[in-house]
């Protein structure tokens, strides 16, 4: 039988087959089906609660955050945890973050500028310094730099403050605390590992810039390179502003009445120019003669103030525009000249009158005790003070006694660990009158004094001059901080950057308030 055929028998005995029907389906049976159906549904939703509670509970105990790589920067995996602390302080240190953000707003909720965040803006500098921070703490492992007591005892002290801060806002541990401030995942191991990376990696930049030293010929060599940079300069100079020389008063003024007054401005400056030359007190008369108000006129108890004079200016001090001309080697004592201000602003007239080298003058050694009056303590309980310890002093007046007693008293955190003492002070280096008790030609070693600044009232010890001249001693900054910014910068550009997915755990929904910051 061909196929054709017995295809065509099977469909007639399909035709001719009886109908089947199914068996009818009770009540009982549908309420069962019904039953088991929501079963399933039930424990896929209990399922998915339980899975829901758990993920919520693994996340909540920091666990992801502590181990799940955020960032990696070179051969350092960085969790969430270590992030956040990067973060959380990148926004605390930056002083001039509340002026551009609004305050109480999470700033993952703010735009910084083409779609991103001020969150992603700040996670930006964090990743950066943690890659600088462990660039330079590699840097100090390989040259065998470790902690020390010193620095495991400046660790110490930062947990112990955490420790008593915890109890005074009541917190239960340290840990809640850091981990209320810096997010979930941060306790007080991770923190303090962050505060060791952070210490070995400081003190070996501090350690590495102060290694570095000169040679007289290097030093020569750079003040032949580069002989303006460290000469000061004393000159005089006055603006004669366009907006005095206009014809009208008016908030705008067109192209032409613009161009008009520049004019008149520049012929004011020529005529002064040539009419002061070589002639300081026709400089100063001058300008005493273009500043005069009324007030100055009616009152003669109030002399007007010398504004046009510029003594001891480094180059570096000098304007922009200014300095060339000032800086000329050929320039001659009296000698004037007009130079155009920016913008349209008017006509600058300046007269040259010296140089110096800063070969005569040398850098000092000093010790001193500040009483500060900037913690709420009064002047006149800081004068008390300063002065119970001079008499502690005087009772046996040795530079020995002295540093002692300035490691017990001082409030000056930069020096009162190291009995108070500055060395190779510079000109102009401190305040002014801190500076012009230490460079008086009359000051002798073991002179002592109390001098009254901003800060409080110190008692300076003079320990005496040093051998290295001013000039030499700015010359050795320079290349010490050129040479230090070179292989910081090296170091730190080696070490690569990558960030990973754990990086969406890391905190960033900090807030600013205005002027300062807490998260």
């Amino acid at each position: 039988m061909s196929a054709s055929r017995q295809k065509k028998l099977r469909q007639e005995q399909a035709a001719a087959a009886p109908a089947t029907k199914r068996p009818p389906v009770s009540e009982e049976q549908k309420a069962a089906k019904r039953l088991k159906l929501w079963s399933i549904v039930f424990y896929v939703v209990i399922g998915l609660m339980v899975l829901g509670i758990l993920c919520a509970a693994v996340y909540n105990s920091g666990l992801l955050q502590r181990t799940l790589t955020a960032a990696t920067v070179g051969s350092h995996k960085l969790t969430a945890a270590e992030v956040n602390f990067y973060f959380v302080d990148s926004v605390n240190n930056n002083a001039y973050l509340s002026y551009f953000v609004e305050a109480g707003v999470p700033l993952d909720e703010q735009e910084y500028q083409d779609g991103q965040t001020w969150a992603d803006y700040v996670m930006d500098t964090a990743i950066q310094t943690a890659r600088n921070t462990y660039a330079v703490y590699d840097a100090a492992i390989a040259a065998g730099f470790t902690m020390d007591d010193e620095m495991q005892a400046e660790v110490d002290e930062a947990i112990a403050n955490m420790e008593l801060y915890a109890s005074i806002y009541g917190y239960s541990s340290v840990s809640a605390m850091i981990r209320a401030n810096y997010g979930v995942g941060c306790n007080v191991s991770n923190y303090r590992h962050y505060l060791e990376v952070q210490q070995l990696a400081s003190h070996y930049a501090n350690h590495y810039y102060e290694e570095l030293t000169y040679t007289q010929e290097d030093i020569n060599a750079e003040s032949e390179a580069n002989p303006t940079d460290y000469n000061s300069y004393s000159y005089r100079y006055y603006l004669l502003s366009t907006s005095d020389y206009y014809e009208t008063e008016a908030d705008e003024h067109t192209e032409e009445e613009t161009t008009a007054a520049l004019a008149a401005a520049k012929e004011a400056a020529d005529q002064m120019a040539v009419d002061c030359e070589n002639n300081e007190e026709a400089f100063k008369a001058k300008v005493a003669e273009l500043t005069a108000t009324d007030t100055d006129e009616t009152s003669e108890e109030t002399e007007p103030q010398d504004t046009s004079l510029h003594t001891g200016e480094l180059k570096s001090s000098i304007s922009s525009t200014l300095a060339d001309w000032v800086t000329d080697a050929s320039r001659q004592a009296g000698e004037t000249t007009v130079i155009e201000a920016a913008n349209d602003a008017g006509y600058y007239v300046v007269m040259y009158l010296s140089t110096d080298e800063n070969r005569d003058v040398n850098t000092v050694n000093v010790r001193h005790i500040l009483i500060s009056t900037q913690d709420g303590t009064s002047e006149e309980d800081a004068l008390a003070k300063i002065e119970d310890i001079q008499a502690q002093y005087e009772e046996n007046p040795t530079e020995d006694n002295f540093a002692e007693l300035a490691n017990e008293n001082s409030s000056d955190t930069g020096s009162n660990t190291n009995g108070g003492l500055y060395e190779n002070v510079m000109p102009g280096q401190m305040v002014a009158a801190f500076n012009d008790w230490c460079f008086d030609e009359a000051r002798q070693p073991g002179d002592t004094g109390v001098v009254k600044t901003d800060y409080g009232y110190h008692l300076i010890y003079f320990v005496g001059q040093t051998e290295q001249t001013y000039r030499d001693a700015m010359i050795e900054n320079t290349l010490k901080n050129n040479d230090y910014e070179a292989w910081y910068t090296a170091t730190t550009e080696a070490l690569s950057m990558d960030r990973s997915f754990a990086l969406k755990m890391a905190k960033t929904n900090v807030t600013v308030q205005s002027n300062s910051s807490s998260n």
